[in-house]
């Protein structure tokens, strides 16, 4: 993956990569909550950071649940910027999360035909993230939600 690093307005991409989703969340059902702190700025190849939040915010909506949750963050920590994008979620085991991005994993068969896609996105997202020297995980606490965090260094 070829990126071009430059230094651009990451919090503003990220506003602006949310808003095209908060119409979408609404229209679902969803409650869609967006903190991003102000001014932060990246170096990095903004068209695939772009293509990461967008991968992201898909599957949030894809998957989450009816009525359910959906929050992104954004925060400078040390010398890194966390991302994070939580939904609450059909239940997922340990085995699912640890799977979440192999390429053309899917969590539940049946469901491809609801939800389209092929399985790559969250595949795609981490090889962006691994071309930012970032790293990417998925989580959940309960059984019943889904946390991907991004650590990218600023």
């Amino acid at each position: 993956m070829k990126t071009t690093m430059i230094e651009f307005p990451f919090s503003e991409v990220i506003s602006e990569e949310a808003q095209s989703f908060q119409g979408l969340a609404k229209v679902k059902g969803k409650d869609f909550v967006v903190d991003i702190e102000p001014m932060l700025s990246l170096k990095g190849d903004e068209k695939t950071i772009r293509q990461l939040i967008s991968i992201l915010l898909d599957n949030a909506v894809k998957y989450c649940t009816e009525q359910g949750q959906i929050r992104l963050t954004a925060a400078h920590k040390g010398k890194n910027i966390i991302l994070s994008v939580y939904n609450t979620s059909q239940p997922l085991t340990k085995e699912n999360i640890d799977h979440l991005f192999d390429r053309f994993y899917r969590t539940d068969e049946s469901r491809n035909s609801q939800t389209g896609g092929y399985g790559i996105g969250l595949s795609v997202a981490k090889a962006v993230v691994e071309a930012h020297h970032g790293k990417i995980m998925a989580s959940s606490e309960d059984g019943n939600s889904l946390l991907i965090t991004v650590i990218l260094r600023i």
